[in-house]
């Protein structure tokens, strides 16, 4: 079921995609792990985002094996988007992006795992960041060839910015940076030689707001060394 921010009704049970923001802006859809849970607005720290942004976010059952179907988790869209995904979660955008290119135009992993009752244990940010290089290099490379940029970001146990273990929880203010600093990478690559967004005023123009907005701070935190990507 995909509702819509604006909705009443709280969800009780099973899986579902809240949405806010404007409805022609640049679409973000994030990808939580975190268990299935009443909820029906997005966590505080992406708020402000969702003021520029159309930001989806999908709270997948705890259980590996249990994710919502294609239908739950995209039917909201109704443009392209940014996928962004935590733990075991990142296998599932990678997934999502491969059968569902039309519909994906990046991936964003946070501290993946992999998934599955056999799956290796990954556990710290050395063995974390070389499953991930090893294992997804083949798709990563074939959704590049379809103009699908996939990055990541693994925290460290030791890292001041954020002073919790990895998986760090999506709401956490230190991904929200890393995020909006990665989307706004993705704008500005010249290398790429397709467009990230189509070349819509309203599309440059949400982009521009998010820049002037989230920049100046996440400069600052960049910095200091504790907000880059």
């Amino acid at each position: 079921m995909v509702r819509e921010f604006d909705d009443d009704e709280v969800r009780s049970a099973g899986p579902s995609v809240v949405w806010q923001g404007p409805g022609e802006a640049p679409a973000v859809l994030v990808l939580d792990p975190a268990g299935e849970a009443k909820h029906n607005e997005l966590p505080a720290t992406w708020r402000d985002l969702a003021e520029h942004l159309r930001v989806g976010w999908c709270r997948l059952p705890a259980e590996v094996g249990d994710e919502p179907s294609v239908e739950d988790i995209l039917g909201g869209l109704r443009q392209r988007a940014h996928l962004v995904a935590s733990g075991t979660a990142a296998e599932l955008a990678l997934r999502l992006a491969l059968e569902h290119s039309d519909v994906v135009r990046s991936v964003i992993a946070v501290d993946p795992s992999p998934s599955g009752p056999s799956a290796p244990r990954v556990n710290d940010f050395s063995s974390s960041a070389v499953w991930w290089d090893d294992t997804t290099a083949a798709r990563r490379k074939k959704l590049l060839s379809r103009g699908i940029r996939v990055e990541c970001f693994v925290h460290r146990d030791s890292d001041p910015a954020v002073r919790v273990e990895p998986p760090v929880p999506l709401g956490h203010p230190d991904v929200v940076g890393r995020v909006v600093q990665t989307l706004l990478s993705f704008q500005g690559d010249r290398a790429d030689p397709e467009p990230v967004e189509p070349e819509r005023r309203e599309i440059a123009e949400a982009w521009r707001a998010v820049r002037e907005r989230f920049g100046p701070p996440l400069e600052r935190a960049r910095r200091s060394g504790g907000g880059s990507a």
